[in-house]
């Protein structure tokens, strides 16, 4: 498993501490977080702020994406396309940072979000003239294992 440091370093983004715990804390979980869940698992002087101003420094950066839930709440997890490809990214700059090609199941009991890594949609997408798109989300909703 990748460390946050080893990453920053293989992507030559600039480390701070604070960037540093806070993808530590993506690269150990294995499901998208909440902000409230990330600020849990965050040293107490880790106050809300910073917690926002990080995420949106690594979300523009590409090392995170986020998925929106029904409750607006925005869940946060490693973007690990961004790692498999950072040689491409770095030289390039041409991946968009909140691209992720998969799926995400949300569970409509407990509200978690869970990667469905082994489902890669793929779209014919035609837009009407001049229309750019950012971002397309795929979520699956029902109730988890642990919810049945």
């Amino acid at each position: 498993m990748k460390t946050s440091q080893t990453l920053f370093n293989q992507t030559k983004l600039k480390a701070t501490q604070a960037r540093l715990e806070v993808t530590d804390i993506l690269l150990k979980n294995p499901r998208p977080l909440s902000h409230q869940e990330i600020l849990k698992k965050l040293p107490q002087n880790f106050d809300r702020v910073t917690l926002y101003r990080n995420l949106n420094w690594l979300l523009k950066n590409g090392l995170i994406h986020r998925i929106s839930g029904e409750d607006r709440a925005r869940y946060f997890e490693i973007n690990h396309q961004f790692i498999q490809s950072n040689e491409k990214y770095r030289s390039s700059r041409k991946i968009a940072p909140d691209n992720h090609l998969h799926a995400h199941f949300n569970c409509q009991n407990c509200g978690k979000f869970f990667c469905l890594d082994d489902i890669h949609p793929k779209f014919k997408l035609e837009l009407p003239p001049k229309f750019i798109f950012d971002t397309i989300e795929l979520t699956v909703k029902g109730k988890c294992s642990r919810c049945q």
